[in-house]
């Protein structure tokens, strides 16, 4: 498919309305308002085959709502809605016009799911498939919720599961290698977790407007990592405790079966797309009670699925994260989950 023909096709999937957007696809510039009582947030990444993902087992539909979901996870991260993106490619010529159909779906798809639209981006050739998407969000202005604001005393939570992403990757990695021991075995949840992740927009919303939650970030890199970013960006340290780190029953059933260690997936795998924040010192109770309300309210109401959060620790004066094993012992697990090469 030519540039012409691609940018052609998706303008016209793309087309949707947004009483902000004033000059979508089609121009040299999008063109939006901007609303007085609100604040812009801002996120892009790049994701490069062979090192992001790979297409011998990654749909392309299944890609193309990925590529999305991890800048809409950043935007939910700091308490925002995600309202514009932008979609930039580079093709290799051996993609063929129906596999590049289905990716634009899958972008379309998670878009429309969180309300939020393809304003513009850039096609060009390249090697290997590369892709590089923006997304744009707002928050009520002078409330979203920043990485440095953790304090001593305060609580660490954590939503949903850890490790299922991870535990999802290593298992598409050994049905690549084809060992015989993975034939039967599906554990398609853990499989699914990585291939189409769900970032947090509704529970972040509900985080933001409970006006407890003190700092927050997803996890993209394991909470081993995310959450020494935090403690670095806040200037304290956490202690975290092992029995309390929260597992789908597949991970607890995988790793039993294949021998393989739950507790390297929960700290060390990325790409959960969860959020981790912590809680003020005393609202502790306030707050779960809170969450569990929201949550009743929302399933009334037939709305997406929010996640239960789980307290996992405590934020300490200091530096550095360290976790309490089940036999008490006391790791350093500062910055052990995945960390970018330059």
């Amino acid at each position: 498919m030519i540039e012409r023909d691609l940018i052609k096709h998706i303008a016209a999937k793309a087309h949707r309305s947004h009483p902000n957007l004033l000059k979508g696809i089609g121009d040299d510039c999008a063109v939006f308002s901007q609303e007085a009582d609100r604040e812009w947030h801002i996120s892009t990444d790049m994701l490069v085959q062979g090192v992001h993902f790979d297409t011998s087992w990654h749909q392309p539909y299944l890609l193309g709502r990925k590529s999305l979901a991890v800048n809409i996870s950043d935007i939910a991260a700091m308490g925002a809605k995600p309202q514009f993106a932008l979609l930039s490619v580079g093709l290799p010529g051996d993609l063929d016009s129906n596999w590049i159909e289905s990716y634009v779906d899958g972008v379309l798809a998670i878009l429309d799911e969180y309300q939020c639209v393809l304003v513009g981006g850039d096609t060009v050739s390249a090697k290997q498939l590369t892709i590089s998407v923006t997304v744009l969000g707002t928050a009520p202005r002078g409330c979203s919720i920043p990485r440095d604001g953790a304090a001593s005393g305060d609580s660490v939570y954590v939503s949903g599961n850890l490790g299922s992403s991870a535990a999802g990757l290593y298992l598409c990695q050994m049905r690549k290698a084809s060992d015989p021991g993975l034939q039967e075995l599906a554990w398609q949840q853990l499989v699914m977790a990585h291939l189409d992740p769900k970032p947090r927009v509704a529970l972040a919303e509900i985080l933001l407007q409970s006006g407890m939650v003190t700092s927050m970030q997803d996890i993209s890199d394991g909470i081993a990592t995310d959450l020494s970013h935090l403690c670095t960006a806040s200037k304290v340290s956490a202690i975290i405790e092992e029995k309390s780190l929260p597992a789908h029953a597949e991970l607890i059933e995988m790793c039993g079966q294949l021998n393989v260690s739950q507790q390297d997936f929960q700290l060390k795998g990325g790409e959960d797309y969860e959020l981790v924040f912590t809680v003020r010192s005393g609202a502790e109770e306030m707050f779960e009670n809170y969450c569990r309300e929201q949550r009743r309210k929302a399933a009334e109401k037939g709305q997406p699925d929010i996640p239960v959060v789980t307290r996992i620790g405590v934020i300490q004066p200091g530096d550095g994260v360290c976790m309490r094993t089940h036999s008490g012992e006391l790791i350093d697990i500062a910055y052990q989950g995945y960390e970018h090469s330059s």
